[in-house]
């Protein structure tokens, strides 16, 4: 049995985490043509060194041209990458990143990542790299408008996806759990089910024929009146408990489970209720190990339904029943005979699930068994259980 964890459980419900600030759409639209036209553009109409050309005018409007293109960078990407590359570095640093991140490495990115790239060199004498000075001067524009921004933009692009992938994943999960839990619920829905159909269809119907008996009793017989009565009481008294262990009301303890032990105590009920019963209990021999609680409960089980089933289409014939603990498993076996005459009395109520709850038993156990009419004209049920589960 597995012992419960110290670490808290995972919530697979939970939303995946975002950015810690998330500024709301409009402003992270618009916020870089903002920042170039009111900032940018009037200093590149100023300086010739901001933009690709000496004239300070054709560089501003080059500026307001890209500044205003950035604003559909996130509609068409590739389509503001390459208009912002006639542009200052801003606009084109903006639209690579955006491009990367929504598109991804692909080969129009790398072709309009090798034209920023020149674009970003076009200002500089590529002769004059003698210094350090100087070669860091050539470099720090393609660093830092073209490489950089790829860089992110890859970055930011590849988290989406493993976002994306992370948030499947835990959709998955999830409906994986709800439908494990539905399995399991329409399991233990089954299972509470036989189990209770057991209980009730067995005490019941005992219940039922001492109360039959008890209609018929004498009035001078209040020795058989009370005898009677006490049976009904007690077989009530049984159904109640198994009952509320069923329920989880009151669990009875491991050793109070029903067993083999109980089958004689069982045997002797249904021949109180007027079924002429026989029980014949063989074994474990000498080196066998005794059969698991599992087994010994689906044991006592398919013999309860077997006889309730003989009390309501056999009551005057002769039950033998046979539990064997044998090398190849625990063998069972149920036999009435031919009733030989006709009922009087009306017959008990069946549901005529009684068979594939035995069958159920068996096979969740790994065993098997087998039920049918014999040739003699009587029924009989057979089966075989292993003596231990895994």
């Amino acid at each position: 049995m597995r012992q419960p964890s110290d670490q808290p459980a995972v919530d697979l419900t939970a939303p995946l985490p975002g950015p810690p600030l998330r500024l709301p759409r409009p402003v992270r639209t618009f916020a870089p043509t903002a920042v170039v036209l009111l900032i940018l553009v009037p200093l590149a109409a100023q300086d010739p060194d901001f933009g690709p050309t000496t004239s300070p005018h054709v560089n501003a409007g080059l500026m307001a041209f890209g500044a205003l293109a950035l604003a559909f960078r996130r509609r068409y990407p590739s389509a503001t990458a390459t208009a912002t590359l006639l542009s200052g570095q801003l606009p084109l640093a903006v639209a690579l990143y955006g491009l990367a991140a929504r598109r991804g490495a692909n080969p129009l990115l790398y072709a309009l990542a090798a034209l920023a790239e020149l674009r970003l060199l076009f200002p500089f004498d590529l002769g004059d790299v003698s210094t350090p000075s100087a070669l860091a001067n050539l470099v720090e524009d393609p660093l830092v408008f073209g490489a950089v921004p790829l860089a992110l933009g890859l970055t930011a692009h590849q988290r989406a996806r493993t976002v994306s992938v992370l948030a499947e994943r835990n959709r998955l999960l999830t409906e994986a759990r709800e439908h494990a839990e539905e399995r399991a619920a329409a399991a233990e829905r089954a299972r509470l089910a036989r189990e209770m159909h057991d209980v009730v269809s067995n005490r019941v119907s005992l219940i039922t024929l001492h109360a039959g008996a008890g209609q018929i009793a004498q009035a001078d017989d209040p020795a058989a009146v009370r005898e009677t009565l006490g049976l009904i009481r007690t077989l009530g008294l049984q159904a109640l408990t198994e009952l509320r262990g069923l329920l989880g009301v009151l669990t009875p303890a491991s050793d109070q489970a029903p067993s083999l032990g109980g089958l004689p105590t069982l045997v002797e009920e249904s021949r109180q209720a007027g079924l002429a019963v026989g029980l014949t209990l063989t074994g474990p021999d000498e080196g066998l190990p005794a059969p698991g609680p599992a087994v010994q409960y689906a044991a006592y089980r398919i013999v309860q339904e077997a006889l309730t089933n003989a009390h309501k289409h056999a009551p005057a014939a002769e039950v033998a029943v046979t539990v064997e603990v044998a090398p190849d498993g625990l063998r069972l076996t149920v036999v009435n005979s031919p009733t030989g005459t006709a009922r009087t009395e009306p017959c008990l109520p069946s549901g005529g699930h009684g068979l594939d709850g035995m069958r159920t038993r068996a096979d969740d156990l790994g065993g098997t068994l087998h039920a049918g009419p014999t040739p003699e004209g009587g029924f009989a049920v057979r089966a075989r259980l292993p003596l231990s589960t895994a």
